[in-house]
């Protein structure tokens, strides 16, 4: 995600002071995978043979960031655990792979590598990095700051709007892509605001959200180009050709579930604080503390 390799697209650069916003959890998978392929794991590991794939691709994604974009402020979230998500559907995500065991362990690394940085952690207990990712941007937003959100998780495109942009990484950490409202209409076919609504028709395989079944992608622009909204589509349900109008009166209770599980909660009781978030000098030496990441390198 260097900056020079960034494309911006017509996203315009906004006058506000900036925050950037890093998905923990997907910058970790990312920078593990990324640095983890054929042959590209084995020399990433401390002497006592600690692997440090993930937490040297995350270290580098921060440096790049500091370096290259010099944001004002700037912020981490990482998921907690079981959320309501998996209380109002236990199969929510079911079809993941668990994570890699060297992976889950250097979790903790890149913890202490973010507060080592002087960079806060922002999470609640029941909600995910989503969550409270959205609901940062939102607060940010109100005090007249402009958010971009680092992500690998293209359900963050729905919190794109002239206050905030998602900056979506592709195969490669490199291939970075900054999303504005226009940028999401190009990829998708619909507005950030559609996002959810769509998702609650076409699923979502990655978080086994089973939307409606038989309705696809180009079936769920289509409707929401003519509707707008999943509720209006809904109420002119008469209007749809009977071959899509009998799979949504079938799915229905699965359309709402699916736009439910789909929609990233934005009005979190966070104590955010902005000036916490001020980018500074991170703590190179590791003086902060005696901790073990100190003696990685």
């Amino acid at each position: 995600m260097s900056g020079e390799a960034i494309k911006s697209g017509e996203v315009p650069m906004s006058s506000r002071p900036r925050l950037f916003l890093i998905d923990g959890h997907a910058l970790a998978y990312r920078s593990y995978f990324a640095l983890t392929g054929p042959g590209g794991g084995a020399r990433f590991t401390t002497k006592s043979g600690e692997s440090t794939a993930g937490v040297y691709g995350f270290a580098s994604v921060l440096l790049s960031l500091l370096s290259q974009e010099s944001p004002e402020y700037l912020a981490v979230s990482f998921d907690t655990g079981r959320t309501f998500r998996d209380d109002i559907f236990p199969e929510y995500k079911g079809t993941r792979e668990k994570m890699p065991e060297d992976l889950a362990s250097q979790i903790v690394r890149m913890r202490e590598l973010v507060q080592s940085f002087g960079i806060p952690i922002y999470e609640m207990e029941g909600y995910e990095a989503d969550d409270v990712l959205g609901t940062m941007a939102k607060l940010a937003a109100s005090q007249g700051v402009h958010t971009i959100i680092l992500t690998g998780d293209k359900d963050l495109l729905q919190l794109s709007n002239e206050h905030v942009q998602i900056r979506l990484s592709g195969q490669k950490l490199s291939e970075a892509i900054d999303y504005g409202p226009k940028e999401v209409k190009k990829k998708l076919g619909i507005d950030p605001g559609q996002v959810v609504d769509y998702k609650a028709m076409v699923g979502d395989t990655s978080d086994n959200i089973p939307g409606v079944r038989g309705v696809g992608e180009k079936t769920a622009v289509k409707l929401l180009e003519q509707y707008g909204t999943l509720d209006n589509i809904y109420d002119h349900i008469e209007e749809i050709p009977s071959r899509f109008q009998n799979k949504l009166i079938d799915d229905r209770e699965n359309a709402y579930l699916s736009q439910k599980l789909a929609t990233i909660v934005t009005d979190l009781a966070l104590e955010f604080d902005l000036e916490a978030c001020r980018a500074r000098e991170y703590d190179r030496f590791g003086r902060a503390g005696d901790s073990p990441w100190r003696r990685l390198y």
